[in-house]
């Protein structure tokens, strides 16, 4: 079976779920494939997780060079389960939130690893849950050559 696409991103990050949106929005046949959870680096593993990390890190280590100077704290330290229950909290519903926003917005999502089959298809990936096609190409409906097959 062949299915066609005039869109194909790899990835489910800020950037490919918003050109992927857009895409969608002015009628494209559209396809985004991921191999990790979706949602992308920054919002899974990166900047929003990043920044409670650090932001901890700089309010222990700001309190400690501010002892003495009119700041007191006693036994000031990071209870990392709980920092991490709290990030956690944030990003645990990013995947499926994501995943649903694709379906919503008819946007057909695959689990796998893309890899270049030929010059204009993406073949099967092997750890893929879901029946896999070939994917075609990422230039979008003018090269004429976005195909999954």
């Amino acid at each position: 079976m062949t299915r066609e696409f005039d869109l194909i991103a790899i990835g489910t990050g800020s950037a490919a779920s918003g050109v992927t949106s857009r895409c969608r929005e002015a009628g494209w046949k559209v396809a985004i494939v991921d191999s990790r959870p979706f949602g992308g680096t920054c919002a899974l593993r990166g900047c929003d997780p990043k920044k409670v990390l650090v932001g901890a890190a700089e309010a222990v280590d700001w309190t400690r060079r501010m002892k003495g100077k009119g700041i007191h704290a006693a036994e000031l330290q990071i209870d990392w389960p709980e920092l991490m229950r709290f990030k956690r909290s944030f990003t645990e519903s990013v995947a499926k939130r994501r995943e649903d926003d694709f379906a919503k917005a008819g946007i057909a999502a695959f689990h796998g690893r893309a890899r270049f089959a030929g010059p204009t298809t993406l073949g099967k990936p092997s750890e893929a849950k879901l029946p896999w096609h070939s994917v075609g190409c990422l230039h979008g409906p003018a090269a004429g050559c976005c195909r999954l097959q």
